[in-house]
């Protein structure tokens, strides 16, 4: 009788749907939903396909829920919610959203696949979530059969219980059948024409400046007990 009371929890246990990929998605988004506005340093270093690209300092400013501008005002040619971190923008309008379970995911990791029109075309995103920190740590942007794109996030804890970027690298992947090899101007391993990267540098985070003068954050590694955000 055990034995049959045994396999029956293992069957519904089996029969258990997957954790709801909302909810991973809102509860990472807890972190980006502490900043209010933000200025940061960023460095940009990029080889893209058949094309040379100067590296480029500026300096990022958003203001929520969605204005985001470089102080030299040129178009930064990369999605926004790469710099706004915010996760439920990407799931917004998504035809299919589920999470994925993978033989060899760990416990401190969860992936979420979104589905979702962009230009016409349907896009999926692959999002990889550490549920330690609840940031997010990779992506894989798959546009069939043109493009794949993998971003990797490097993410600190800046400030205290705020995690913020310190680097985000896109590795980008072309379909072309046709691959030439474009000039490097910077001496490193020959490209072709079906590959390229961007490197995004950041520094020098300036958060919440406009919603808390009297209480400026202080750095994480340098702060005392932590100071409320949104006064």
């Amino acid at each position: 009788m055990l034995k049959k009371i045994c396999v029956l929890i293992l069957i519904l246990w089996m029969l258990l749907p997957a954790v709801d990929p909302n909810y991973y998605i809102r509860r990472a988004n807890l972190n980006y939903q502490k900043i209010d506005d933000m200025i940061v340093d960023l460095r940009i270093r990029s080889r893209m396909p058949q094309a040379t690209i100067p590296d480029r300092e500026t300096v990022v400013h958003f203001i929520r829920p969605d204005s985001l501008f470089t102080e030299d005002n040129v178009p930064l040619m990369i999605p926004g919610e790469i710099f706004m971190m915010d996760l439920e923008r990407l799931v917004k309008d998504a035809t299919s959203l589920r999470t994925i379970e993978l033989d060899d995911t760990k416990d401190d990791v969860a992936f979420v696949e979104v589905v979702k029109p962009v230009e016409g075309k349907e896009i999926i995103f692959l999002a990889m979530i550490d549920t330690l920190n609840w940031t997010l740590s990779q992506m894989k942007m798959i546009d069939k059969p043109d493009m794949v794109a993998d971003i990797n996030f490097t993410q600190e804890e800046l400030f205290p219980g705020i995690f913020l970027p310190t680097e985000i690298r896109v590795m980008i992947e072309s379909k072309e059948t046709a691959k030439q090899n474009v000039p490097n101007p910077r001496g490193a391993v020959p490209m072709t024409s079906s590959f390229g990267y961007v490197d995004l540098k950041f520094s020098n985070y300036r958060i919440n400046t406009l919603h808390t003068p009297d209480t400026d954050l202080v750095p994480a590694d340098t702060a005392g007990p932590e100071l409320p955000l949104n006064q």
